[in-house]
């Protein structure tokens, strides 16, 4: 076993696929107990203790070091496999406690708890036909068990299986009319589905049988967000954090209040709250591993030398360094900034900042952690400390007016611009515009926030439009569909590799007479350079800061949908107005 473990410590985490959000119940230890057990198993049970009180003081290591010792000794001791699943898995190797939930599972299948915590690793795992049959299995050993019925739901409501979640929900509520937890399930289920409207009334009832219930109050919040409702989505995040259940439950409550509060343009307390991203017990937080210190939101960066790296998706990279012009002024000609970003950015950056020393930074995953480094050489000496790249919207961009009135604040490269404008000039005559309709992660959850392909249709079909693919990863079945169904082509520009030449795609933005979609990475690329770009976005969307327009992109225009169910309304709307700018340019 000692080969193995050190085989185990040595292999990179496995980050979980899915959050299995609104999951309850846990997982479960086994029962360490002496009674009935003799030979080997009873020579195991002090390590077993002890392992088991090494994970009631979060120390997930000494646990396995204690369970591995018990399998040396007994390797098929249930209670040890099943102990030591649960201490894998606190590390972040998923696949194998899963091996080890397996083993304890053969070596006593009567224990229904192992199910449960099955159906746990298998749902993180994406896995959701086991994590199904596990749950199920349990539920026929525990009828009725009121989490199992949850947990099902939700693997059932992340399979987008929406009414086989909410008929095993209601059956149970036939049984436990008065338990808050059903009902909060049952709303998170009509959320996903989207009909945050729906999902009130039950988070409603489930406030109104326990007012203190945290976690409700954090998913009314939500509903009433997606409802535009902003002030009563404020009143309900406030009211989750009077009771937050764990340290983790507080900064998820605390980021789910920032968001809300800088979608109503609550710009100062909203970059307070936001905070909480970094927050060490905020689930997603991401780690840095960077010389000197990390400088403060009112901390004095002039002369100093500054490391800006970033930390969220490349979109929102993207969208921050609307403000490093206003770090790079702050810090002065005595000092030094220098800017980490994605790999993908880095000639754009580069080109966009020439007295800045950019490089890239990578990401690590250790024990279930995600940690960003940086590895490159410095050319300008240590740094003084360091600064998280969405920092600059708390230093820089507390209201509106902070905001300046700036066409683009990233730079093209003109002759990819010039190349890509040719070939766009050899398709047929007309307007080029270019389209994107999704993210690259698209999910039950995800897919809400943009507008359904079948919504694009009523765009497509405007007269003497020409349209230009912008969708990175697979969309040709998407494409195909356009052309068989519309006779519509969407044009390709030839030799552009849309996920990974980002300068390219900023290019193609340019060249584009305008490009359209969702406040993705392709997008935000656009805009910040200066292209003619159309967002489309829910009314909610905290980016917006409550305004009308986008104001880290004032030249943009915005289309924003007012409910979840009104794409098609949005995209009538689109289509109206692209249909105008064609008239207009034809009437010239």
């Amino acid at each position: 076993m000692a080969l193995a473990l050190d085989n185990l410590l040595n292999a990179a985490p496995e980050a979980a696929k899915r959050a299995a959000h609104d999951s309850v119940g846990g997982m479960q230890l086994p029962a360490i107990t002496g009674q009935g057990v003799s030979g080997k198993q009873r020579k195991i049970l002090p390590l077993l203790k002890r392992a088991m009180q090494a994970l009631a003081q979060e120390n997930p290591l000494e646990a396995v070091k204690l369970g591995a010792k018990a399998l040396d000794i007994d390797e098929n001791s249930a209670m040890a496999n099943h102990l030591m699943a649960v201490a894998i898995e606190k590390l972040g190797h998923l696949s194998k406690a899963l091996n080890f939930y397996e083993r304890a599972w053969k070596l006593n299948p009567e224990d229904a708890d192992i199910y449960l915590n099955l159906s746990l690793v298998a749902w993180k795992l994406d896995l959701l036909p086991a994590a199904e049959k596990f749950l199920r299995l349990f539920l026929e050993m525990k009828p009725g068990s009121i989490n199992g019925v949850i947990n099902l739901a939700g693997v059932l409501r992340d399979d987008a299986r929406f009414e086989a979640a909410i008929e095993i929900l209601k059956t149970s509520l036939f049984s436990h009319e008065t338990e808050p937890t059903l009902w909060n399930s049952l709303g998170t289920v009509l959320l996903e589905q989207g009909h945050p409207d729906q999902a009130i009334v039950f988070y409603e009832e489930a406030l109104r049988l326990q007012p203190d219930f945290s976690r409700g109050w954090h998913n009314m919040a939500y509903a009433a967000g997606l409802c535009g409702d902003r002030q009563r989505a404020i009143t309900a995040a406030r009211q989750a954090l009077l009771n937050p259940g764990t340290a983790e439950d507080r900064e998820t409550m605390r980021y789910g209040l920032g968001i809300g509060l800088l979608s109503i343009g609550e710009i100062a307390e909203g970059w307070e709250q936001y905070a909480a991203r970094l927050h060490p017990d905020y689930e997603r937080s991401m780690r840095f591993v960077l010389e000197g210190p990390q400088i403060p939101v009112d901390g004095d960066v002039q002369g100093k030398t500054i490391l800006l790296i970033g930390e969220q998706g490349l979109g929102d990279e993207v969208m921050f360094m609307n403000a490093c012009q206003d770090l790079q002024t702050a810090i002065g000609p005595n000092g030094t900034l220098k800017i980490a970003v994605s790999q993908r950015l880095m000639k754009l950056m580069a080109r966009s900042f020439p007295k800045l020393e950019v490089g890239a930074h990578k990401t690590a995953e250790v024990e279930g952690q995600t940690f960003r480094v940086v590895d490159w050489q410095s050319k300008t000496g240590e740094n003084d400390g360091w600064l998280p790249m969405a920092q600059l919207g708390a230093m820089y961009r507390n209201s509106l007016d902070a905001f300046p009135k700036q066409d683009k604040f990233l730079t093209a490269d003109p002759k990819r611009v010039a190349e890509i404008a040719q070939q766009l000039a050899a398709l047929p005559a007309g307007p080029k515009i270019g389209i994107s309709w999704k993210s690259l992660l698209m999910n039950v959850s995800r897919s809400k926030y943009y507008s359904p392909f079948a919504a694009w249709k009523q765009v497509l079909r405007t007269p003497g439009a020409v349209f230009v693919n912008m969708q990175y990863g697979e969309c040709e079945e998407e494409i195909k569909q356009i052309h068989d169904e519309l006779g519509e082509q969407i044009h390709q520009i030839a030799d552009l590799d849309l996920k990974n030449d980002l300068d390219g795609v900023a290019a193609a933005c340019c060249a584009l007479d305008t490009m359209i979609g969702p406040m993705n990475a392709t997008t935000n690329l656009g805009a910040a350079t200066g292209a003619n770009v159309w967002f489309l976005t829910t009314a909610e969307a905290w980016p917006l800061l409550g305004a009308a327009g986008n104001p880290w992109y004032p030249s943009a225009k915005v289309f924003t949908t007012p409910t979840l169910s009104s794409w098609d309304e949005t995209m009538a709307e689109v289509a109206a107005y692209l249909a105008e700018q064609i008239a207009v340019q034809e009437a010239a």
